[in-house]
């Protein structure tokens, strides 16, 4: 059965949240002014727009660097209000880049640490793998049987009841899939919350991990 992604679920506050980044270099043209400080105005306007493609593209180091660029902005602008004289408009702009750009990291670092859009199953620097809604029966450790959340090549979010009682993050467990020709991966789970799990795939073989793109494609599945 298809599992249908609501709005909720989607990165959806955080595409207006990178755009709003990238728009600030824009604005600023409207309030530019000659001086001194035109370099350090510059480097903020190309520090924010980075941050704001970094957030548009969804991987962990990326988003990252986003929030990391973010502070750096942050710092910026800061320094320009306190050491530099500016005229009443252009410190109204500042003080909104300001409050913009904490807004952003705020939505964004929620999403870092909590989000299920934001798949902390991938590797920091390799291919992000492609999530899907998908509720497939799977069986635990040999004797439970759970059905999934969402399931990619590189792991699976797992419906588990009581999963706090059963398991612990770090814990080793086998997650048999019956539909993908009972295929047997060894898991690790990575987070536990009250009646769900994580499991990070590990050691899956390439073959393994082939025959779970060609069973998730062929379902027509709703994308996470």
């Amino acid at each position: 059965m298809r599992r249908i992604a609501g709005i909720t679920h989607g990165p959806w506050v955080i595409v207006p949240a990178a755009f709003t980044l990238m728009v600030i270099p824009v604005m600023d043209f409207t309030t530019m002014h000659t001086g001194s400080t035109v370099p350090l105005e510059i480097i903020g306007w190309l520090v924010v727009f980075a941050a704001g493609i970094s957030f548009l593209i969804r991987h962990k180091l990326l988003w990252l660097i986003g929030l990391v660029l973010c502070a750096l902005f942050l710092a910026i602008n800061l320094s320009h209000l306190m050491f530099f004289q500016e005229p009443p408009l252009a410190t109204e702009a500042m003080a909104f880049k300001v409050v913009s750009s904490v807004v952003v990291a705020g939505v964004a670092w929620l999403y870092f640490a909590r989000s299920p859009d934001l798949d902390r199953r991938q590797h920091w620097v390799g291919q992000t793998a492609h999530r899907f809604y998908v509720d497939t029966p799977v069986v635990l450790g040999g004797t439970e049987a759970c059905k999934t959340v969402d399931l990619s090549y590189t792991g699976a979010r797992i419906t588990v009841l009581q999963a706090r009682d059963k398991f612990k993050v770090g814990q080793r467990v086998s997650v048999e899939i019956p539909d993908i020709d009972s295929l047997l991966c060894q898991g690790k789970i990575i987070a536990v919350s009250f009646n769900e799990i994580r499991v990070h795939f590990v050691d899956t073989s390439d073959r393994e991990q082939e025959l779970i793109r060609q069973w998730l494609n062929s379902q027509n599945l709703q994308g996470v």
